[in-house]
């Protein structure tokens, strides 16, 4: 019998090593290969979402409650002081969340690692490193918290129009249930908005990309940018960039935001400046160089979205309107600037409702009849038809084209075997009980009632259920249509007219039903959206509970406070009866939303869209707006192989109604940004598209919400006005000594500033 050497001991030896090794590298194949087909049946997410967790990583630590609260005061406090502002400002997340990493970092680093026990529970001040997911908790506390309060419209009109402080108790109770209530909706919904794969909520993935390259995750390690760089790098590099090009259009050259160039043909033409100007009219054929006026969403949200709503954008101002206006229909001509939601007598002479009102601010009826009565531009009376379209589309487009995949989807988040990887991976963590979502939204209502009735807001307990049956009505299909398209149409214009028929002659209860009936949606929107990137980041849902209710405590409270402060030391600035000797402080705001609900509430929608007079055909929108989905879905039946969904009337009209009061300088532009990113580059450089535009759009974004800050704060007089730095007149920035653009109207180049047309008036 042969026997084995020591070398052929040896060789089977190494050959059984690498056997092992080979078989080893097989089962992590085919787990990758598992994983990989679990994954997202969504393109976008598979390519920026990671399908890993680490369940074991803390979430509500020390360092989540210092900085989110932190910067949670620091939100509320700074859009609460843009809200009376005359330029205005954003307080962006990116900025917090590279603030809280830094900060979180250095905690990490240098607090102590004993426990501390606030109301019995007990918690260590240092955890361990600083992980993604208490960043992102973090970041969603603090947005949830940086939102200002709807209702501090309703409070800082009455305060300053009627002269009237609602007690500190109802104006913070107020606060609370109509920033809650939508909480609460959001909850209820969330197993069909937020657990099924086709909710995308597109705004989220770029922040998923943000987080994980700040923390270079193992997915993101061995990404590699141009040059070798890093995420994070190719970040900086790109937002540099951005914050020295924006000191341009923001601040030197304020042209290069408004580039009309067309109007500069005939400057003084009355037509030319109604077509060609973007700051009051069509704006055909405009450009900015402002990116803030095109946005990194234009790289990333779906083409069909965007083709339906810059197609509806082109239709209706650059096409119907200068049909109305060189016709001179409805009065175009005579009413004066095509953009306006400002009232007018049929001469052109502007309605002031405000001298037709009693003492109790109800409408004198005998006086109004006895004169002309009130009429309005024709593109703002097409506004309120586009805005009806789209809410009636919404709804049949989603129940049409998606009804059955969000049932069936719905289905497959609970437990099925083809439930969505993502939500598979959260089974890990306690669930959030739907009965506690369901007991905290009965005591909302039961709280909003009584503020209602106790601090006499108007409107009565019926009332205010209509505007809660409205929000959960219209909640699921415009949330639905905002998580599938990246966008989605308001409930304001429909909640002030049917409270205008509803309570005729109450214009508090107008603003109260509208913030109940539109912020509750808007609020749940909002919610949905953080609950998804939770989702996403496989954050424990009961931490999510706890952080947004957080935020929206501590927003709401500072948002108060920062608003009684600034009302008591600019009173009479911001009501009207002084004028603000720095330009900076403005009450536009709280006085825009008096006036609608003095229109609709006082004045009364039965006025202004009788069917005897020039508005009735608004209502019609309702009808177009039902039909035509359901045209479309007949047509898919019939000719299966044309994506007729991808039309949809619900964004085309919104899309329609983007710009009533005018600043229109953006389309051009966006539709170029979005034709060369998701048509060029995601249809032939897919791979390049899904390695680089998140991580692009954010850095572009964050960049210029930097220079918008430094301008505001230390150039602008944010500070203080002592710190305003004016710049030099020059041709890219004209103004005459006196402080105006003379001869011109505007920066733009367009416009008599004197009123004194050359040609193309009446």
């Amino acid at each position: 019998m042969a026997t084995l050497s020591n070398s052929n001991i040896q060789e089977f030896s190494d050959r059984k090593e690498e056997f092992l090794d080979e078989k080893a590298d097989i089962e992590r194949s085919d787990v990758v290969l598992e994983e990989e087909e679990e994954n997202s049946c969504i393109e976008a997410v598979r390519a920026v979402v990671p399908i890993t967790d680490d369940p074991s990583l803390p979430v509500m630590t020390f360092r989540f409650w210092v900085l989110s609260t932190l910067f949670s005061i620091i939100g509320a406090m700074i859009n609460q002081y843009y809200y009376f502002r005359t330029t205005s400002g954003t307080f962006s997340i990116y900025f917090v969340n590279l603030a809280t990493y830094g900060m979180g970092v250095a905690m990490a680093r240098t607090l102590p690692t004993g426990s501390i026990s606030v109301f019995g529970y007990s918690m260590s001040m240092n955890s361990g490193p600083f992980n993604i997911k208490e960043h992102c908790l973090m970041g969603i506390a603090v947005s949830t918290a940086s939102t200002y309060a709807y209702a501090i419209d309703i409070l800082a009109a009455t305060d300053l129009n009627l002269k009237y402080r609602i007690p500190t108790l109802g104006s913070l109770i107020l606060i609370l249930t109509t920033q809650c209530l939508g909480y609460g909706m959001a909850g209820m919904l969330r197993k069909f908005l937020v657990y099924p794969a086709q909710m995308v909520w597109w705004a989220n993935l770029v922040q998923v990309v943000f987080y994980n390259a700040m923390h270079n995750t193992d997915e993101f390690k061995s990404k590699r940018m141009i040059r070798g760089w890093s995420y994070m790098k190719f970040f900086w590099v790109i937002c540099g960039c951005m914050f020295i090009y924006e000191f341009l259009p923001q601040w030197l050259a304020p042209m290069f935001v408004f580039m009309d160039w067309i109007c500069w043909i005939k400057p003084f033409d009355f037509d030319f400046w109604a077509l060609f100007s973007s700051f009051s009219g069509s704006g055909i054929m405009s450009i900015s160089l402002d990116w803030n006026s095109i946005g990194g969403s234009t790289m990333w949200l779906p083409l069909a979205t965007q083709v339906c709503l810059y197609g509806g954008m082109v239709l209706s101002y650059w096409i119907i309107l200068p049909i109305l206006w060189l016709n001179n229909i409805m009065g175009a001509k005579t009413l004066g600037a095509p953009l306006t939601p400002s009232l007018f007598y049929s001469n052109g002479t502007k309605f002031q409702v405000t001298n037709f009102m009693n003492s109790d601010h109800t409408l004198n009826e005998g006086e109004y009849n006895a004169g002309p009565p009130a009429t309005m531009t024709p593109m703002y009376a097409l506004n309120f038809f586009w805005s009806f379209v789209s809410l009636a589309g919404c709804v049949t487009h989603i129940a049409f084209f998606h009804g059955r995949d969000i049932l069936d989807s719905w289905k497959a988040s609970v437990g099925s075997s083809t439930e969505d990887i993502h939500t598979k991976k959260m089974r890990v963590y306690p669930e959030m009980p739907q009965s506690w979502y369901a007991i905290f939204y009965v005591i909302m209502v039961a709280l909003s009632i009584f503020t209602c009735y106790e601090y006499d807001l108007q409107l009565p307990w019926w009332g205010f259920l209509i505007a809660c049956v409205l929000g959960w009505v219209m909640t699921l299909p415009v949330c639905a249509l905002v998580a599938i398209t990246g966008y989605g149409p308001g409930l304001n214009v429909i909640t002030e007219l049917i409270c205008g028929y509803m309570l005729p002659g109450r214009p508090i209860a107008n603003m109260v039903f509208k913030t109940y009936g539109y912020m509750v949606m808007g609020q749940c929107q909002n919610l949905l959206q953080d609950l998804k990137l939770g989702h996403y980041m496989k954050i424990p849902p009961r931490a999510m509970f706890v952080a947004q209710f957080w935020g929206t405590i501590v927003g709401g409270l500072f948002n108060y406070m920062t608003m009684i402060l600034i009302i008591n030391s600019h009173r009479d600035i911001l009501d009207g009866t002084e004028t603000d000797p720095t330009g900076l402080w403005t009450g536009n705001s709280p006085a825009t939303f008096w006036g609608s609900a003095l229109i609709f509430g006082a004045l009364g929608p039965k006025r202004m869209f009788s069917s005897e007079g020039n508005y009735g055909f608004v209502f019609y929108g309702f009808v177009l707006g039902a039909i035509i989905p359901i045209i479309l879905w007949a047509l898919s039946k019939k000719f299966p192989n044309v994506q007729w969904g991808k039309f949809n009337i619900a964004l085309v009209a919104s899309g329609m109604s983007f710009f009533p009061y005018g600043l229109t300088q953006s389309v051009l532009v966006c539709i170029i940004t979005f034709m060369i990113s998701q048509f060029y580059l995601h249809r032939y450089h897919k791979n390049w598209w899904n390695k680089y535009i998140f991580i692009l759009s954010a850095a572009l974004d964050t960049g210029a919400a930097f220079t918008g800050l430094v301008v505001f704060l230390f150039l602008g007089g944010g500070v203080s006005p002592t710190l305003s730095v004016a710049v030099p007149s020059w041709w890219a920035n004209y103004y005459t000594p006196e402080g105006n653009n003379a001869p011109y109207l505007f920066t733009d180049r367009c416009g008599a500033f004197n009123g004194s047309w050359t040609s193309g008036t009446l």
